[in-house]
């Protein structure tokens, strides 16, 4: 109750934050958006364009990461909790590399995704999710919790779509239509897109938690 009453004092100062994070959840979701047109990727040549594109969305996540550190920094008082504000800048970059290096085992491993439709339907998962984090992070600048609530039911649901994709992956791993080493690989691909979706599910919980301190 305290904070609410200083953010409406000080409204210049600690829109700073929320903006950030707004921006960060943008670039996430442009990150997602992009790995998801990589699987889809009709040409080689087009898949090593949209790989530099990740590379760029992951200079810039590290940059509004430090953006909101400097802010951190710079301000004695914060709109929300202190502890908050550096976790969830954290969770955020974190989302954003996690996309990135899955992208870099699948050229390393040179796993054939053309062959492999749980690939995509997880990517889609993901790039779901992450547009919810914009809006999330929307509601959060806004006050609006509702919004906020509406926003962690829809993440349970990708949630869940992502692990019955998980099981038919599985399923379809050692259907005999693979060779043990690319089931290895395939194995870490799915492991990394699983870790990629829970940190995702941890940003939307962070926030309802601190929605739920704020009211």
């Amino acid at each position: 109750m305290l904070r609410k009453l200083i953010r409406t004092m000080l409204p210049s100062k600690g829109s700073v934050f929320f903006n950030l994070f707004i921006e960060a959840a943008q670039n996430t979701h442009q990150t997602a958006e992009t790995f998801a047109s990589i699987i889809n990727a009709k040409n080689s040549a087009n898949e090593i364009k949209l790989s530099c594109e990740l590379f760029q969305f992951k200079q810039k996540a590290n940059a509004i990461n430090k953006n909101i550190l400097v802010e951190l920094n710079n301000q004695f008082i914060t709109p929300i909790d202190r502890g908050d504000i550096q976790k969830l800048s954290g969770l955020m970059l974190k989302l954003t590399k996690k996309i990135v290096k899955t992208n870099a085992k699948l050229k390393i491993y040179a796993i054939d995704i053309k062959t492999d439709d749980c690939l995509m339907s997880s990517a889609i998962t993901l790039l779901n999710i992450s547009k919810i984090l914009v809006e999330i992070m929307q509601a959060l600048k806004d006050e609006n919790y509702e919004k906020i609530s509406i926003a962690e039911q829809k993440t349970d649901e990708f949630d869940g779509n992502a692990i019955d994709d998980l099981r038919k992956a599985v399923s379809e791993m050692y259907s005999g239509n693979y060779d043990v080493m690319t089931i290895l690989k395939l194995k870490e691909i799915y492991k990394s897109l699983e870790s990629a979706i829970d940190i995702s599910v941890a940003i939307v919980d962070l926030v309802m938690q601190i929605s739920i301190k704020d009211m």
